[in-house]
Parts: C-alpha cells; sequence; structure tokens
C-alpha cells in the first residue's frame, strides 16, 4: 500500500472519531498516557524536520517573530514584587521563617524572566541564521557595544556566536543613523521655526595604569537638541522675522533708530497691575494664589501630619490658574560638541556649530553655501541655555 493510501486511511479515521490533525498532535503531545511515549518522542525529534516544511515555514517564522518582539522588554531583572514596600510593624511581626520563602519567591521570578531571555535569545539566533535580516537582538547588541567601547576583538567574537551583527555592519549603521538625524536637523532648522537648547556634559576618560604619556583625562563637552516650536508655522512664520526691528530699539544698539515707549521697569508695572491672581474679586473670598496656599498647606497636613489622613479623599485638585495647555514635543539631538562654553567666545562657537548642523547662516559671511544653507540675517533664533547665554 502506497504511502499517500496510508494517510488517506489515517484522514478518514481522524475524521470519524471528529479530530483535526492539530487536534490530534497537540492532544498525543499532551498525554501523559505510557503507551504514547513512543509517538511523544517522535514527534519531539522530528519537529525541526516538520518546523521547516515549505508549507510551514511561513507560519512558524511568524510566530517566532512575533514572540521576540513581544518578549524584547523584559523589565528589570528580579524586581521585588508589589508589597515589599510593607510597614514597619509587619515586618517586625514576621518570623525568621517567612524570609526564606520570600527570597525564594524571589528567585523563582528571576528564574522565569531569565528563562524568557534565553528563549528570546535562542530564537533570535535561529531567526538570524535562518535571514540575515532578522537581526532585531544582534543589532541593538552591536550598537550597545559600540556606544560602551568594547573591543573589537570581543564584537568580532560575539558577531560568530550570532549574538551580534558584524564590525562593518555596526559602521555602517551608525553612519547611516547619523546621516538621517543630521538630515532631519536640517529640514527642522532651515524652516526658521525652531530653538536651540544646549548644556554642558562632563566625561573623565580614566586609564588603568596612568603613565606620563598616557594620562587619564577629564574633558567637559556640549549638547544640544532642536526644539519645534508650538503654534508657529508658515501661517505665522513672518512673527519670527524681526531681527532688524529689535536691532534697532535695542539698549546695547551704539546707533539706534526707534527707541522703545516704555522701560522694563514700567512694562513690569503694567503687567502687575493687569494681574489678577492676587486680586480679590469677592471681598468675602480669598484671592486665588491665597487659595493656592491654602490647598498647599492643607497637602501638607494630609499628606505629612499624623491625624489628618482621613481627610485625603477630600483634599481635590487646586483651581487652575492660567492653565498651560500639555503638547508633546519631538526633539531632535544634535551632535556633540567638543567645546567648553565657560566663556563667552566660547559659547558664540557653540552657536556657531549649531547653526552649520542646522544648514543655517548669514549670506554676507564667507562660510555661507547659498546653495544648501538659508539665510536667517533677518529672523530671531530662540536659545535656552543658562550662565553665559544672555552675555
Amino acid at each position: 500500500m502506497s504511502l499517500d493510501a496510508r494517510l488517506d486511511n489515517v484522514l478518514q479515521c481522524l475524521q470519524q472519531n471528529g479530530l483535526s490533525a492539530a487536534e490530534f498532535i497537540s492532544a498525543v503531545l499532551n498525554s501523559r498516557d505510557a503507551l504514547h511515549a513512543d509517538v511523544q518522542e517522535s514527534l519531539t525529534m522530528n519537529v525541526a524536520d516538520i518546523c521547516s516544511m515549505p508549507n510551514s515555514r511561513v507560519s512558524v517564522f511568524a510566530w517566532a517573530t512575533t514572540f521576540v518582539q513581544h518578549e524584547m522588554d523584559l523589565g528589570e531583572l528580579g524586581g521585588d514584587e508589589p508589597d515589599v514596600g510593607d510597614d514597619e510593624e509587619e515586618e517586625d511581626n514576621r518570623t525568621y521563617l517567612d524570609q526564606p520563602k520570600k527570597r525564594q519567591r524571589r528567585a523563582a521570578q528571576r528564574n522565569i524572566v531569565l528563562q524568557t531571555i534565553k528563549a528570546v535569545v535562542i530564537i533570535s539566533i535561529c531567526l538570524q541564521s535562518t535571514n540575515e535580516r532578522c537581526n532585531c537582538l544582534q543589532g541593538w547588541m552591536g550598537i550597545f557595544m559600540k556606544s560602551t567601547c568594547v573591543p573589537e576583538k570581543v564584537v568580532e567574537v560575539m558577531a560568530h556566536a550570532g549574538l551580534s551583527i558584524s564590525l562593518s555592519a555596526i559602521c555602517n549603521a551608525v553612519a547611516s543613523i547619523s546621516e538621517e538625524i543630521s538630515c532631519n536637523i536640517k529640514k527642522e532648522v532651515c524652516t526658521l521655526c525652531t530653538a536651540f537648547a544646549y548644556d554642558n556634559f562632563d566625561i573623565a576618560f580614566i586609564t588603568n595604569q596612568p603613565t606620563l604619556e598616557n594620562r587619564s583625562s577629564f574633558v567637559s563637552a556640549t549638547s544640544a537638541t532642536v526644539i519645534p516650536l508650538h503654534g508657529v508655522d508658515e501661517s505665522n512664520a513672518d512673527a519670527l522675522r524681526c531681527s532688524a526691528t529689535m536691532w534697532a530699539c535695542d539698549p546695547k544698539n551704539p546707533s539706534p533708530t526707534s527707541f522703545l515707549l516704555m522701560n522694563e521697569m514700567r512694562s513690569f508695572l503694567s503687567l502687575h497691575k493687569r494681574d489678577t491672581c492676587n486680586r480679590q474679586t469677592n471681598p468675602t473670598q480669598p484671592s486665588p494664589r491665597e487659595l493656592a496656599f491654602a490647598w498647599h498647606v492643607r497637602t501638607i497636613l494630609v499628606h505629612y501630619g499624623q491625624n489628618f489622613e482621613h481627610f485625603l479623599n477630600k483634599l481635590g485638585e487646586p483651581e487652575a490658574v492660567q492653565r498651560i495647555p500639555v503638547h508633546k514635543t519631538n526633539q531632535i539631538p544634535c551632535r556633540s560638541m567638543d567645546i567648553k562654553q565657560s566663556t563667552t567666545d566660547r559659547n558664540s562657537e557653540v552657536l556657531d556649530e549649531l547653526f552649520q548642523q542646522g544648514g543655517i547662516g548669514d549670506e554676507r559671511e564667507s562660510g555661507f553655501n547659498a546653495g544648501h544653507d538659508v539665510d536667517m540675517s533677518e529672523h530671531v533664533i530662540l536659545v535656552h541655555r543658562d550662565l553665559l547665554t544672555k552675555e
């Protein structure tokens, strides 16, 4: 009898007993009957051949990819249970015999997480060996080792083990990411509707065995980001085209062409007169500022007092005064600069570097590229910084 005939007979028997092929295999694998042990062993020993068949390869590959994507965010290893922060009285009342049980529960949780990590790593290695484009885990590992200055020999070993991409692929990925970010910076800054924010950061390059030729060094550099201005677009972009007007009435201008009608003190006084937060609208009720202060006092009593906890459900929220609407801003990080911004000249160097990264400048300067750069001489560029920025 041929194989097809025997297969037809088996399928007819399954159909007569109301079982599908998938239900039959699942029942055999889950069975605890000793008579089914040989069939179970046959299925488990040949599962690789079954999954690699053309008809099942696509579905198995899709399942493995979905499993890896869902399990990539594994959280903190061995995190404490939600009830770890118990009161001191409960900790004192616990007996010594209960402590090992708690450690065992935590160890069990850590083991579960570690098993999941191992499963993700194994599946990722199998996927990457089948298809080189399935390198999500390997790509993240490569970028991580590049950012932490891991030696190249270690990267090569990890790449041969299937846990990382190759050195050339890492360099290409870094170059591609840098080029994409550079294009995004220029695309956003050239609209002249963005602001810059920068600050210093310190790096200590420590040498294990310092010598006269190879010493430890401390570098103070500058990082920056591009912040798109909310509410400013092409329809009202001319609102920032006021550089000449502001400079004409600036007090530091040696030859101003116009003068402000009010000085800064008078403008602050006018704002104070229009202030409604400190003013009582009703003689029998406190002002909005006094109401806000009273709410903060009640909050301190409820949260830190000993006899006011039962008023927590009556605390409520303070009354909003000139609420600022919440808006999510997508920042674009700029390239770090090896500039120590401790002087005014160095702050000018930082701004020149940021304008160069953004592709903007003054068309009257020598380094201006008319084919690619955008003239910003008539616009105002907002910059956020502390210390010497105003100077």
